[in-house]
């Protein structure tokens, strides 16, 4: 088995109670931005935002649909709770492979389910939890091949490894470094051909999910938008129109976003400074700075004795975290720390663990007690700064804004947002089916201005919007303020 029964205790330990606390703090409701976007497409099984993420659509239509209870939105924030938990049970199965004992390993693990951008991130709906955590499968399958050649474990994690990719392409930056893990005990060859040829299947298969789906969304006419003349493509539905290899390029390698860029800058010095810059405020909030350096200590004496298996957990951790803070794209580079944060509590685990192997008798059991005793003071010092997320999970600013929009405008309008804000139309469009008539347009009104003649002839046209619009050859009206207002285009 995996485990023995003592860590099979443990492990489930580890994962049910961060998944109990975490579930309390899981947002009711429909978020703007990404959130909202991903909200709405796995509902509809549409083409989401660069770069796709087949898996992880596919399997947020499964999970919401199979649900019966609380909205749509909080269901698949809840899968972001259970990705977490499941990153947490993940990190007390490594340290247990690493021969850390149970009482140590269990509370290590929820310093890192409970780290305050952790848990910030296991409240809503985002791609980067369950990716990390079906990576950090992989890698614990790879560390089990390690330390016991047992075949099924490299099949496993390579398989797995792809199943990471198709949930989240950038799970390849955790993954780089469970390919250096997995060298601590050479692979043989024609097993991993084989599994790795299976592996690209997986990923192949998951990402004609988007062509597919994409070309049966266009000649369907699912797309709203379609019926005012606009080009496949927009938002929600059909996002980038992949069913074009144009399109399905765009969409897959984010290209219009620089990820090039900040890969060229993993390796430069200043990028990993900058890295150090960006999260080492962040951390020290969960990890004292003493901690910090018996984390580091922990995964030093893990690399005397295995130096591949610790170069490769080391950058599973660090080259995301690169990548993200190097990403000038990216507007919340904390999403790509978790697996830097996972290293770090089971670099605390593997301390914590050598500090008690040093003693005896009743001096090592004493040990273990004030070991455990500052493992869960850590814990509990995150604990109550993410007390804030019980406090905030009803807030509902989005379905406000969804509500001012439906109130203050006519049931024909076209309603023209800009992403931000258009995530939570879409919602209430495509999910909660409470939109009426209007078409909701994703993008900032000066986009449309050629549009607009056209469209005022048959209906009336409402913009979303932080600022008032200036129109050649139109004026506008505020029908709902707030921010952001709401304003109906006139002739």
């Amino acid at each position: 088995m995996f485990l023995r029964y003592r860590g099979r205790i443990a492990v489930a330990l580890a994962f049910a109670v961060p998944l109990a606390v975490l579930l309390a703090t899981v947002r009711t409701s429909v978020g703007y931005w990404d959130t909202g976007d991903l909200q709405t497409v796995a509902w509809i099984a549409g083409i989401p935002y660069p770069t796709g993420y087949p898996l992880y659509v596919i399997a947020g239509w499964v999970w919401t649909h199979a649900i019966p209870f609380a909205s749509a939105a909080a269901r698949l924030n809840a899968l972001s709770a259970v990705a977490v938990a499941a990153g947490a049970a993940l990190i007390c199965a490594l340290a247990l492979m690493c021969e850390v004992e149970e009482v140590l390993a269990v509370p290590a693990a929820w310093t890192f389910a409970f780290a305050f951008p952790i848990w910030f991130r296991a409240t809503y709906a985002d791609v980067h939890p369950l990716g990390f955590a079906v990576a950090f499968l992989a890698l614990a399958f790879a560390l089990r091949w390690v330390q016991r050649g047992e075949v099924r474990a490299i099949v496993a994690a390579i398989l797995i490894a792809a199943t990471a990719l198709a949930i989240d392409s950038t799970t390849v930056l955790i993954l780089a470094g469970g390919v250096i893990l997995t060298f601590g005990r050479p692979p043989p060859l024609l097993l991993t051909a084989r599994a790795a040829a299976a592996g690209v299947l997986i990923v192949c298969v998951a990402y004609a999910f988007l062509p597919l789906r994409s070309a049966q969304v266009t000649a369907a006419r699912l797309d709203p938008t379609l019926a005012l003349g606009l080009a496949p493509g927009r938002p929600y539905w059909d996002d980038h129109h992949p069913a074009s290899w144009s399109g399905f390029v765009a969409l897959v390698t984010g290209a219009s976003f620089g990820p090039g860029s900040a890969l060229r800058n993993l390796v430069k010095p200043k990028a990993i400074a900058a890295a150090a810059e960006r999260y080492g405020p962040e951390m020290g909030g969960d990890f004292p700075f003493k901690l910090v350096l018996a984390g580091a200590a922990g995964l030093a004496l893990l690399a005397y004795r295995r130096p591949l298996v610790a170069l490769g957990l080391c950058l599973a951790g660090v080259i995301p975290a690169v990548f993200g803070s190097a990403y000038a794209a990216e507007a919340d580079p904390e999403r790509y720390a978790f697996a830097l944060y996972a290293v770090m509590a089971l670099g605390l685990a593997l301390a914590a663990q050598e500090i008690a192997g040093l003693l005896s008798g009743r001096a090592r059991q004493a040990a273990y007690a004030v070991l455990i005793a500052v493992l869960l003071a850590v814990a509990g010092n995150e604990l109550s700064r993410g007390g804030i997320y019980f406090e905030v999970r009803a807030e509902a600013l989005p379905d406000a804004l969804a509500d001012r929009v439906v109130a203050g405008t006519n049931d024909r309008a076209i309603v023209v947002a800009p992403w931000i804000y258009a995530s939570a139309l879409a919602y209430r469009a495509y999910v909660d089916r409470g939109f009426g008539g209007r078409i909701l347009v994703c993008g900032w009104w000066p986009d449309y201005e050629k549009e607009y003649p056209r469209w005022l002839r048959s209906r009336p046209i409402v913009i979303v919007s932080d600022d008032i619009p200036a129109i050649p050859g139109h004026r506008v009206r505020l029908v709902a303020d707030g921010i952001p207002a709401v304003y109906e285009l006139l002739r």
